[in-house]
Formats: C-alpha cells, structure tokens, sequence
C-alpha cells in the first residue's frame, strides 16, 4: 500500500502542511508506503524556477498586479478559458509527473497545493488514475484553482471555508472540516517561563512575536524602530527569516534599544517563540494563523497580500481573534491597548483556540487510510 503526499514550494505553507501530514503518518505507525513529494521536482528546469520565483516576487514586489490576477483568475465567467490555458500548460510542464504518478500507482495522494491537485485530476479525468484524491486547501477562503470535480475529498479549514466551497460546485458531502494540518510540535504544551530561559529572554515583559515569513517581508524595521521607543514594558522577539539585511540593522538596533530585542533570523522553532508570546504581529497566512491559534495567540496584521491573506485577514477578524491595523501607528495604539486590558486580550485568547484544529494532520491520516478501505 502506498500515500503520496504532494505539494509544490509556492509559498512555504503548502510544504509545511505537507510535512505535517507526513509527521503524522510516522507517528501513526500505520504499515503503508508514504512519501512527501515535491511536484515541481518532476517538470522541466525552466518551469520548476519560473513557478515558485514567479509567486515569490509577485507577492512580494508587485502585490497589487498579484491580487489583480487573483481576482481576475478567480472570476466565474472566465473559468472555461482559464481552465484550458492552465491545462494545456500543466501538462506540457508536468508531463514527467503524470509519468511518475502512473508509474508509482499510489493508492492514496493527498494534495497541498492546487498544481497537484490539477495535474491528477486530468489523469482521473482521462481514467488513468482511478484511487483516491484528497485536497487540503491551506487557507481559509478558496480561490477557483482548488476546484477540481475529479477529487473525492475536500478537508477544509474552518465552515467559512466550506461554505466557499460548496458556492464554488463542491457537493458538501465530499467536504471533512478537519482543519489546516500543524507539526505536533505546536500541540505541545511548553511551559512558559522555561522556553524563555530555554530562548534567553527577559522575564516579566509582554512579548511580542514579529513575523516577516520565510523571506522576511514587509515593514519590519519600521515597525521594529517606532515600538522599540514606546514606555510600555514590551520585549520585541523578531524573525527575519532569510532577510539578511533587515537582521542586520535590526541587529544594530537591538544593541543601542533601552526596549530588550530578540533578533532572528531563519528559525525552527516559531512554536517556541509563540509559546512564549503574548501577541503576533504577522502577514494572515493560512499556515501561520493556524499556527497561532493551537498556541492560543492573537494576531495583528499589518499587511497582506490582496486575494488570499485578504480572505484570511477577514476570517481572523470576523471571528475576534486578531485584528488588521492600518498603519504602524495604529499598530502601535493597538498593542498599548491589549497591554493595557487584559480581559480584551484575553477574550482574544480564547477565542484564537476557539478557531484551533489541533488534530488536523492526525485527523487526515485517518481521513486518508479510511478512504482506501473504502
């Protein structure tokens, strides 16, 4: 018996997820096969670049020409059209994947990312691949390219997320609310005092937890620079990411600030520093919120991305756990307010591990092995 897991390195959610489901299987014990597969490992060299670099500086140098191409790609009417253009490129370019999937004959694939998702849908379409298909869709509003009536099971984030589902064709009896899959590590309960000896930090601080994701974007050093000169007792605890030169002058910063400063820069401990945390400042990717609400930890957000985060961001404030600011004032204004009431951020608290799935990677193995009985 052998499960794929399949994702593709667009945006490092999708790869967490499927290493969340991955862990999940080991931890499980269960005697099949299971391998974490990238999907742009089997298309050509230039395609395999282009993708994940093409996402990359689109979200992160021209955001508002990625959210016109969101919406736009997005749009019903267009959907035919759209569908064969993306179709006939994914087959040129992943023709090398089509050939593995066949040959590996898996008997489950679970997929993180929409690519995937694409490319085994047209070989269940074509009846050349007739075992099952389940998708994670990894944030917490849906765009058209999830949308595939090839696959047989939909885990979707939260009701918010089925509802855009079943409004997008999706029959609800094909959809499980499982939640977004998050590495046992977050699930753990750590005490907080030892992680911030374990982290050197300073006790007796509110902490906040500043994250740019994986390369570091956004206004970190502004935002770094205008809380470090407030009076509040606050202790700032930075990711960089792969952001070199933002670590560097927040370095430098962090030397001469009467405010105490943890800088980072890559980390794989993000549920560490979360545990010790009072509230997140981050971009509302699916991934991360989900993180953050098995920690039970309120979110601002500062910016976001137009089309996904935006849908995010609207589901983490319809549902009182975080909040989007405008500004770094505002931000600031916000921060010195949650300090100054702790019932107000307490209710956020609670409300973050109101919105948690916990066992979601767990409850996808069980999905996933159910699903080949069948």
């Amino acid at each position: 018996m052998k499960i794929l897991i399949v994702y593709a390195p667009a945006g490092a959610g999708h790869k967490r997820a499927a290493e969340a489901i991955e862990e999940a299987f080991n931890r499980s014990k269960c005697d099949y096969e299971v391998h974490l597969v990238d999907s742009l490992d089997y298309s050509n060299w230039l395609f395999k670049r282009l993708y994940p670099w093409g996402y990359n500086f689109l979200v992160s140098k021209t955001p508002s020409l990625w959210g016109f191409f969101y919406y736009l790609l997005d749009f019903k009417p267009l959907q035919f059209f759209i569908g064969l253009g993306r179709g006939f490129l994914n087959f040129i370019n992943g023709l090398a994947f089509y050939k593995y999937i066949l040959r590996e004959s898996p008997d489950c694939i679970i997929s993180t990312h929409f690519l995937a998702t694409e490319i085994i849908s047209n070989l269940k379409r074509l009846k050349l691949y007739r075992r099952k298909l389940i998708t994670c869709v990894t944030d917490y509003g849906v765009h058209a390219f999830w949308i595939s009536r090839q696959v047989d099971l939909y885990v979707a984030a939260s009701e918010y997320s089925k509802k855009e589902l079943v409004k997008k064709g999706i029959e609800q009896d094909r959809i499980r609310i499982l939640g977004i899959p998050v590495l046992h590590k977050f699930t753990e309960k750590q005490d907080r005092n030892e992680s911030i000896k374990k982290l050197d930090l300073k006790e007796g601080f509110f902490n906040i937890l500043i994250m740019g994701g994986g390369l570091g974007v956004g206004p970190i050093l502004k935002l770094v620079n205008v809380i470090s000169k407030c009076t509040c007792p606050f202790q700032i605890i930075v990711v960089c990411g792969k952001n070199l030169s933002t670590f560097r002058k927040l370095e430098a910063l962090s030397i001469s600030s009467k405010m105490p400063i943890k800088v980072y820069g890559f980390v794989e401990n993000v549920n560490e520093l979360m545990n010790v945390s009072d509230v997140m400042i981050s971009k509302p990717g699916g991934l991360g919120l989900s993180e953050a609400f098995v920690k039970g930890l309120p979110v601002l957000v500062t910016s976001y991305i137009a089309g996904h985060e935006a849908k995010n961001l609207k589901f983490l404030e319809k549902n009182g756990a975080g909040i989007g600011t405008r500004g770094i004032r505002e931000t600031l204004q916000m921060l010195q307010t949650l300090y100054a009431s702790r019932d107000l951020l307490n209710a956020m608290k609670v409300k973050a591990k109101l919105l948690s799935k916990p066992s979601a990677a767990s409850d996808i193995v069980l999905l996933a092995l159910e699903s080949v009985k069948e």
